[in-house]
């Protein structure tokens, strides 16, 4: 670590600023920390305490330097009326929203729903708690939420959706920028047609002006086909095949979930500014291959 913090760091990519550096190693390490205490995961993500003990129990063995708070797993989409199947993880959205024609968005009773609770709760805790590590929150992208919600039934047209898609992005910014978290990451599965691409960048402009505010970065991650352009609203993390040359301005990048497929490690750091995963980590990876896998990016065997 030189003269500044990785949170330090952070800020700086909020304002596209700084000096280039190695890049944060921030994989979405979610659920395989319920191994920890051989719970399930399920569980774990409804609670707090055991979420901020398992998650920081297992980064600080995995010598990280930030811990995961909340992963793209359904969560909004539960939070605003999507049953969830919880009996695998991440949990699977079934049967029709409690209200398929809403065209409000209700903040109090989405911040109140179960596991977004507890994530923010475990958000403070390891706010109050961690000196120096990276507090990530990852969450659903726009398009891919209301996907979702359309799946369940939502009725709601196109431009109303997005903007209440934004709406929620901004709540969500906003809530886990004052628990503490220092990078925000919208995850998609797919980005929209052409028709719909303005609405699609005006939602994640809602969501990064409020995060902008707390200083904190917004990053877009695409597990899939890469937007025909990254949008300006964002900070791009492209996969190796998104993204095979130079990224001329500051960025980051989207590693498989899979840590057997990690790559060796780049020595390139002059805009990479940070690494996460398409995806969280697999619930069902052993912690001994994990371990395995980040120290071999450490010594650099291959």
């Amino acid at each position: 670590m030189s003269d500044k913090t990785w949170r330090q760091r952070m800020q700086d990519l909020s304002r596209n600023s700084g000096c280039a550096h190695p890049p944060l190693f921030a994989p979405l390490i979610f659920a395989v920390a319920a191994q920890i205490e051989a719970l399930e995961p399920q569980k774990m993500a409804q609670n707090g305490t055991k979420l901020r003990k398992n998650i920081l129990e297992l980064c600080r063995a995995l010598r990280l330097d930030a811990v995961t708070c909340s992963v793209p797993s359904g969560m909004e989409a539960e939070a605003l009326g999507v049953g969830m199947d919880d009996s695998v993880w991440p949990p699977k959205p079934v049967g029709a929203l409690v209200r398929p024609d809403f065209d409000d968005f209700d903040e109090a009773a989405f911040i109140a729903s179960p596991r977004v609770a507890a994530s923010l709760d475990a958000t403070r805790q390891f706010a109050a708690e961690v000196v120096d590590l990276v507090i990530v929150a990852a969450a659903t992208g726009p398009a891919t939420l209301i996907t979702q919600l359309r799946t369940a039934g939502w009725t709601i047209d196109d431009e109303s959706a997005f903007e209440i898609a934004g709406r929620v992005l901004a709540a969500f910014a906003r809530h886990y920028a004052e628990a503490g978290a220092h990078v925000i990451q919208w995850h998609e599965e797919h980005v929209p047609d052409d028709s719909h691409l303005e609405l699609w960048r005006s939602a994640l402009s809602t969501g990064g002006n409020m995060a902008r505010f707390h200083r904190v970065p917004t990053l877009l991650v695409v597990d899939g086909v890469a937007p025909p352009v990254w949008p300006p609203q964002v900070i791009a993390c492209p996969t190796m095949d998104q993204q095979p040359g130079a990224v001329p301005r500051p960025h980051g990048s989207a590693w498989p979930a899979d840590p057997d497929a990690w790559p060796d490690w780049s020595t390139d750091f002059e805009n990479e500014r940070l690494v996460t995963t398409v995806c969280e980590i697999p619930a069902s990876t052993e912690i001994a291959t994990l371990t395995a896998a980040v120290e071999r990016l450490r010594t650099g065997d291959s």
